[in-house]
């Protein structure tokens, strides 16, 4: 008689070192396709471009699933070719980043009132203001960290950098930030 093999949904602990990824594509894919996009959609200005750019990211990584080694977190895989997908866009159209208000105000909520929205707005743009003043590398760690909630290790292998390096950046533009904010200016 053979023995039942249960197959795990979930990968194995990166921290034990037998780090596996078995879940198909498509378990992958609804699992990331929201913070890739939410990713995206904070770094440039047109929703309907973040929004193609998400389906590039996600098709580029469908044609290249097999040489995945899925011996490391898929969010580091994926989150790489979003980040290269973005640099290869910005480069190709010289955009300039998002406009926050269209990135978080596009979506109305009813159960908030009129001066509650304008004072979130106003917040919103003056932390893009002050994002805005960050070194690349700072807004790159950031986002990474922040808007598509990676973890320092993830962010490290998506920009190439050791982690150390993104601690600091990451201590740094956090720093800068909260100075900016401090002061209550955006200079």
């Amino acid at each position: 008689m053979g023995m039942a093999i249960k197959r795990s949904a979930q990968p194995s602990d990166p921290a034990s070192g037998d780090y596996y990824e078995s879940r198909p594509f498509t378990e992958l894919y609804d699992e990331y396709f929201d913070r890739v996009n939410r990713y995206l959609r904070c770094r440039v200005q047109s929703t309907w471009d973040a929004d193609d750019l998400t389906t590039v990211v996600f098709l580029k990584a469908l044609e290249k699933f097999d040489q995945y080694s899925r011996t490391s977190p898929f969010a580091s895989w994926i989150f790489r070719i979003a980040h290269n997908t973005y640099v290869d866009f910005m480069r190709k159209n010289r955009e300039l980043p998002v406009d926050q208000e269209e990135f978080l105000g596009s979506e109305p909520d009813d159960t908030w009132q009129p001066e509650r929205q304008a004072l979130t707005n106003e917040e919103i743009r003056l932390l893009r203001d002050r994002l805005d003043l960050l070194s690349q590398d700072q807004k790159d760690v950031l986002m990474l960290r922040y808007f598509a909630d990676l973890k320092i290790s993830q962010v490290a292998e998506v920009l190439g950098k050791s982690e150390s390096s993104i601690k600091m950046i990451s201590y740094r533009g956090l720093q800068k930030l909260q100075k900016m904010y401090e002061r209550g200016d955006s200079e």
